[in-house]
């Protein structure tokens, strides 16, 4: 039942072989258990996830920081607009929206398959992709002032 519920989602039958590949991700990732309460609901959002996204291996470096970014915008059932969400989206991510180049700001929303207006009004739902990607920006900005850290102080100490 539950792979039928997964494959609903992604639009496509899928393996056996492929669909302990996904078990066996979730039980990593997710301590997910089968006969779980949430596991359908789990399930679901793993195969939409999979689907908009194009891959789902939960083994990239970051990722659960990445998904509990997805799950946070996914549950609070709330509106934004393009502007609004980028402001709630920095602050959850700790950054400096002044910070993100506008190229990248769109490239987060075209990657998610959203077209990014500053005033249009989106359900918070549809823009969880776009946190998971923006924080992977987050993500990478940090390593690279902490390298910029690392260095200075090495500098420093010579």
């Amino acid at each position: 039942m539950l792979k039928r519920i997964y494959e609903g989602e992604i639009g496509k039958e899928v393996s056996d072989i492929t669909w302990r590949r996904v078990l066996s991700t979730l039980r990593q990732k997710f301590d997910f258990k089968v006969e779980a309460s949430n596991a359908e609901i789990l399930v679901k959002r793993i195969g939409e996830f999979k689907r908009k996204y194009g891959t789902f291996s939960g083994r990239s470096e970051g990722f659960n920081e990445r998904w509990k970014a997805f799950n946070h915008f996914y549950d609070i059932d709330k509106q934004f607009s393009g502007k609004g969400f980028l402001n709630t989206l920095a602050n959850y991510l700790q950054i400096d929206i002044k910070d993100v180049p506008r190229s990248t700001k769109y490239y987060w929303f075209n990657k998610a398959e959203i077209n990014y207006k500053a005033s249009k009004v989106y359900e918070s739902k549809d823009l969880a992709l776009v946190a998971f990607i923006a924080c992977k920006w987050a993500i990478n900005k940090r390593k690279e002032v902490e390298q910029i850290r690392t260095i200075t102080l090495t500098n420093q100490d010579e």
